[in-house]
């Protein structure tokens, strides 16, 4: 007997879900029977017409979710082509500009854009689906950090720091929200290799190679499994978790 899709029905927003991990997260929900609102700052005709050939039903709305009117507009886009927004995943995130960097060196600029876009981003959105979820007592939000924000890395303070926010920002929402019927959970990947990722140096990216229980480069497809399950009924009761999803590089 054939089960039915994991989230046959439901309403996901993807943000960040243009290319890269975004778009992995943005088909394997589409695959699994969710209606998918790709928000990005560009154009995502690549992930639209993906969704389209295995047919699933989406729609775009560009957002940025560093400012509230964007991610607010993004809610009522959802709500108003699907009438229900179930599910989150903040993917949205400042990394491929984000360079090497002495802390001591770091651009005050700089700092404050990836908090805008790390931190404040995920708290915007999360803000804008709440009275929905509130109202439907029900959703599910899954937000990613970072491996680094767990073992900590050299070079990318600002980075480590919004990504330790998130770690943070997951278990203070789950505690706030789980009373509306809301489950909040965070998926911190291992160094995956996308368009974003492959300009970091060779040697940096080989440190987690040789570190991995699982000797592979890891790939935007070995982070959907987790991000569904943590989306649908089988975690029904799991908020406020943490999964590090890295090949076996940290283990705790």
């Amino acid at each position: 007997m054939s089960l039915p899709p994991l989230l046959d029905g439901r309403t996901v927003i993807v943000t960040g879900a243009a290319t890269g991990i975004g778009q992995a997260f943005a088909l394997a929900c589409s695959a699994q029977g969710a209606h998918i609102v790709v928000a990005d700052m560009g154009p995502a005709d690549e992930t639209m017409d993906l969704i389209a050939r295995q047919g699933g039903q989406a729609i775009y709305v560009k957002t940025d979710v560093a400012d509230n009117d964007s991610t607010q507009a993004m809610a009522a886009a959802a709500l108003q082509r699907f009438g229900r927004i179930d599910g989150l995943i903040n993917n949205a995130a400042y990394f491929r500009e984000v360079k090497l960097t002495d802390f001591e060196a770091i651009d005050p600029a700089v700092w404050e854009r990836i908090f805008a876009v790390n931190v404040k981003g995920v708290w915007q959105c999360c803000k804008a689906v709440m009275p929905a979820m509130r109202q439907q007592h029900s959703g599910a939000i899954v937000n990613i950090a970072s491996v680094v924000a767990v073992a900590g890395q050299p070079g990318y303070l600002h980075y480590v720091a919004t990504k330790g926010a998130v770690l943070s920002m997951t278990k203070g929402l789950a505690k706030e929200v789980g009373q509306h019927g809301v489950r909040v959970n965070c998926i911190a990947p291992g160094f995956v290799i996308t368009d974003a990722t492959r300009n970091r140096p060779v040697e940096w990216q080989q440190s987690f190679l040789k570190a991995r229980a699982i000797g592979r480069e890891q790939r935007p497809d070995d982070l959907v499994g987790t991000a569904v399950y943590m989306l649908s009924d089988l975690s029904g009761f799991v908020s406020g978790q943490t999964v590090v999803v890295d090949g076996g590089h940290i283990m705790y």
